[in-house]
């Protein structure tokens, strides 16, 4: 079998020159660490996912396991599908998962819908809705893989309907964002979005994925993160990461993220363009409301009710 982490570098890299034209125009529980680069990431291999075909390998930073209850990200991984393997048809309950293709071709469904998919795009399961990934060429499918929940979201309300857009074309299902000298950075900061954070509604954890470059010499401001959280995976280039007391140097396959609470920039500081996946996330505190309150007395004042009855007998 080929060297996993070795394959990082040429696979990442054929991602950002697919999306190279882009150019032109607190947390108390869980992991707190910021920066992982390719060396640190875990190996985690999985057979017939889902009821798929095959093994999963995957190159994690954190999994759901280590994960916090108040953390939004709960597993970031970079993955791998054979040819012929897949992940099976399935539903996501309380979590949203997100599958960003960075090399290769495959067969993404909604369980309505079959679309072919290569680098560049995205793919979201929001809670209620179903997904599953079929590698059907004859090389690797490298893709990305984010899981995020929000404590706050409403199940009840469902998303399989067969409308909500789960899919996102890089060539025609993305917008453009340019901004200059963010937080307090330098130069320009080129993005493509398959969605941000203003599209995002209040209960959606994932609030924005965008595939981002950076010019040499630019770079993000150090700022800090209130209630939302903010991962950026190195696609190609290098350059430097800042949480605030120390500076880490980056490259292809390095995982970045700040939690709520926490501080982060990023330079490029390298010869070549700097490009990375942004991904915001956010998890709200559990929001009891007055229904739920009310339920809850009644529920008390019939036990009490029942033990006063049971106390006269």
């Amino acid at each position: 079998m080929r060297n996993w982490k070795r394959m990082l570098l040429p696979l990442m890299l054929c991602a950002a020159l697919v999306m190279g034209t882009m150019t032109s125009a607190a947390a108390t529980s869980g992991p707190r660490e910021q920066c992982y680069n390719a060396d640190d990431l875990k190996s985690l291999n999985k057979t017939k996912v889902a009821g798929g075909e095959g093994t999963l390998y995957g190159l994690f930073s954190s999994t759901r396991d280590e994960a916090g209850a108040d953390q939004a990200i709960k597993e970031i991984g970079i993955m791998r599908l054979d040819p012929g393997d897949s992940i099976g048809l399935h539903t996501h309950g309380v979590n949203e998962d997100t599958y960003i293709i960075l090399y290769g071709t495959g067969l993404f469904t909604d369980g309505v819908t079959e679309t072919q998919v290569s680098a560049g795009d995205v793919t979201l399961a929001r809670p209620g809705q179903g997904h599953g990934l079929t590698n059907n060429s004859d090389d690797v499918l490298v893709f990305l893989d984010v899981i995020a929940q929000n404590n706050n979201a409403p199940m009840h309300l469902g998303w399989n309907d067969g409308e909500t857009c789960q899919c996102f074309r890089h060539k025609t299902g993305m917008h453009q964002w340019n901004r200059q000298d963010v937080a307090g950075g330098k130069g320009t900061l080129y993005g493509s979005f398959a969605f941000d954070r203003n599209e995002a509604t209040d209960w959606m954890a994932i609030k924005e994925i965008g595939w981002m470059t950076l010019q040499p010499g630019d770079s993000i401001g150090l700022h800090k993160h209130t209630v939302n959280e903010d991962a950026y995976i190195i696609i190609s280039g290098t350059g430097t990461f800042s949480d605030g007391v120390k500076e880490t140097q980056v490259t292809t396959g390095s995982i970045t993220i700040a939690r709520a609470g926490q501080s982060h920039a990023l330079a490029n500081t390298g010869t070549e363009p700097l490009v990375f996946l942004d991904i915001i996330a956010q998890n709200d505190p559990l929001n009891i409301t007055e229904e739920i309150r009310a339920a809850a007395a009644a529920a008390q004042a019939l036990l009490d009710a029942q033990k006063n009855q049971t106390t006269d007998k």
